[in-house]
């Protein structure tokens, strides 16, 4: 067994009460990494730019997660994206949901501890949905890094399908520039721990992005969520929508930050939660951030926790469902809603499945 060490990662940027238990969170990784396996399915023969476009992206999980991906480790297995000008003169449109570019990208470990990233590079004017699915027929802890540089009026979708089993340490760095739009679904349905950082500098004017996550906690599992917007240009977006069930002696932490910096006037940035709790011992730590540097801009936050009512459970009561059955109607229901975003049907079909292999599992095992 290699060196255990032990990082703080998921940082807020700006700090609160130690007492809280917030600011971070530690994480132990085993340091005898290896490069985990990184399949891209769809040819891609275009080459991503070297280190000029990616040296200044900044990721959610923190530079204390650097020597996991690089360092004296340097054992992480690397790959690129590239994707060209679109044949139009306008990028996709980002209300669709269809991109012109679909590529599939499955994340698997065969080791211990294996770590890897991933470059996405949209150019200027591109359209491209990159579905990364991690876990599923492999073994061990991935540490992964995602980093996405979106040119101007480009759009990228970054899809993330978690099916790992043990440890997932997640991270996500992006810069948008000019009129691009980023957009970024990521479903949890797996069994073991989740780790996950998402960073996005909205650099250029009228950039904009979209946070989708859903999540599944049950058992003794740990969802630790650390998302950061920072607002730079002027007239950018953001949207952040983050829907999860918590079952047994699960522990879920939400850190989600919109900061508006100077010279990010006409801004408007919007960050929503909801949370079912469907167990006593269940650990539920929201902790939503609005940073403002900048006059003309409108920030939002909002939170909903708690368990099924009353009225929920008597309309379930009045037609024979019991309360565990209508607990998992609920749980699907909140995940069908997203995993019907993917519009990728074979993709679809993995998360339906998983989620009811897992909520079969809670059932058995608890």
């Amino acid at each position: 067994m290699g060196q255990i060490e032990e990082f703080k990662i998921n940082p807020l940027p700006s700090i609160t009460w130690n007492w809280l238990r917030l600011n971070d969170v530690n994480v132990k990784w085993n340091m005898d990494i290896g490069p985990c396996n990184i399949e891209i399915k769809e040819d891609n023969n275009e080459k991503a730019k070297d280190a000029d476009i990616w040296g200044d992206i900044k990721t959610g999980a923190g530079e204390a997660a650097d020597v996991i991906f690089a360092g004296e480790n340097g054992k992480a297995n690397v790959a690129a994206l590239s994707f060209g000008n679109s044949d139009n003169a306008e990028a996709a449109d980002s209300n669709s949901g269809v991109c012109e570019k679909v590529v599939h990208v499955d994340i698997t470990s065969n080791k211990t501890s294996s770590a890897g990233v991933l470059k996405i590079h949209g150019k200027e004017n591109s359209s491209v949905s990159v579905i990364e699915t991690f876990g599923k027929g492999g073994n061990g802890s991935i540490a992964f890094r995602t980093l996405v540089q979106a040119e101007k009026n480009s759009r990228v979708r970054l899809v993330q399908i978690f099916l790992e089993d043990q440890t997932l340490l997640n991270d996500v760095g992006c810069v948008c520039e000019e009129n691009a739009d980023l957009e970024v679904l990521q479903i949890f349905a797996g069994k073991g721990n989740l780790y996950n950082g998402i960073r996005t500098d909205l650099k250029g004017d009228k950039a904009h992005t979209e946070k989708s996550i859903g999540y599944l906690g049950q058992n003794k599992q740990v969802v630790d969520i650390n998302l950061v917007v920072n607002h730079l240009g002027k007239k950018t977006g953001s949207e952040i929508q983050v829907d999860g069930t918590l079952k047994d002696e699960a522990e879920k932490t939400f850190r989600g930050t919109i900061d508006f910096k100077n010279g990010s006037s006409q801004s408007v940035g919007a960050e929503t939660e909801n949370v079912l709790l469907l167990g006593d011992n269940v650990v539920n730590k929201t902790i939503p951030v609005i940073l403002c540097a900048e006059e003309d801009v409108e920030g939002s936050h909002g939170a909903t926790i708690g368990e099924l009512d009353e009225e929920t459970m008597f309309y379930f009561a009045s037609r024979g469902i019991d309360q565990e059955l209508a607990e998992d109607i609920m749980t699907k229901g909140k995940m069908e809603v997203l995993y019907r975003k993917i519009n990728d049907e074979v993709t679809e079909k993995l998360v339906e499945e998983q989620l009811a292999e897992v909520m079969g599992y809670d059932r058995e095992e608890v």
